[in-house]
């Protein structure tokens, strides 16, 4: 009877220290919030052309999978552009706060 008690004693412990963490929600991609001249020098598109290439890519670049942090077609593109306008993604991916992605992910692919 005591090994009992103390197995639920020890349960119960266990699930008060496995207590979710709130995560930040921040905003992955702030691009869009620049002005057209700014969005020029980091993806050397308008961000009009941008959101017309996000609309065309669209339907091959939706994320394959229902969890809720997968990669969107938006930064997905983003991320590309950003690559083609740099021709690097490790030269700015330690500041930029345009799109919040490790560089780990921007190495791997988005998949």
């Amino acid at each position: 009877m005591m090994a009992l008690f103390l197995i639920l004693a020890l349960a119960q412990q266990e699930d008060a220290r496995r207590v979710p963490r709130n995560r930040l929600n921040i905003p992955r991609c702030k691009a869009f919030d620049f002005c057209d001249e700014e969005f020029i020098n980091n993806f050397r598109l308008s961000i009009t052309l941008a959101f017309q290439l996000i609309e065309e890519l669209k339907p091959f670049l939706e994320p394959k999978t229902t969890r809720k942090d997968a990669l969107s077609t938006e930064i997905k593109v983003l991320c590309a552009l950003n690559f083609f306008a740099f021709g690097s993604y490790q030269k700015k991916v330690g500041n930029d706060l345009t799109i919040l992605m490790s560089q780990g992910k921007r190495k791997n692919g988005f998949d």
